[in-house]
């Protein structure tokens, strides 16, 4: 009996201008904690993140606004890029979110600010400078060999488009 070799798909891959609109909203979220001292946004946060993580992003309402309006009228330029670092991006900030939330709980909303003020400005890097933080850890993970290169061949390769 003859092995049947597996097709490799090609990688998912996103619309950068959405991916940017997701990111100015973030900001826009986190800019509202951060003015208003209120966790409350951090629930909306934590919902769109885990969202998104999970790879679930016609359910986000942020990727739902950014597709439908927000990349034309921020007119960020269409472009392809890889999915995979923009989801472990999502993971990172669900992490970040969730932490903020246990902050406010355990009272330290200091705590909970400063976290949200580095969400805030990773989002604004994103949103306006295209540099993604949650890219580049993902990238660094795969050169110290912590994940599997072919997870993401543009973010170890010299010019690699993905981030």
């Amino acid at each position: 009996m003859k092995k049947v070799k597996a097709v490799n798909s090609p990688p998912l891959r996103l619309q950068e201008a959405v991916v940017r609109g997701i990111a100015f909203q973030v900001f826009l979220v986190a800019l509202c904690v951060l003015i208003w001292s209120s966790w409350y946004p951090i629930i909306f946060l934590i919902i769109d993140f885990f969202i998104r993580a999970i790879g679930a992003s016609k359910y986000s309402l942020t990727a739902q606004i950014s597709r439908t309006f927000l990349a034309r009228l921020l007119r960020f330029k269409k472009r392809m890029i890889l999915a995979k670092p923009k989801k472990f991006a999502a993971w990172i900030g669900l992490v970040m979110s969730v932490f903020a939330a246990a902050a406010v709980i355990s009272g330290y909303i200091s705590i909970m600010l400063i976290i949200i003020a580095v969400l805030a400005l990773f989002s604004f890097l994103e949103a306006f400078l295209k540099f993604c933080a949650g890219c580049k850890i993902f990238g660094l993970l795969i050169k110290l060999g912590l994940l599997k290169e072919e997870v993401c061949l543009d973010c170890v390769l010299p010019g690699g488009d993905g981030i």
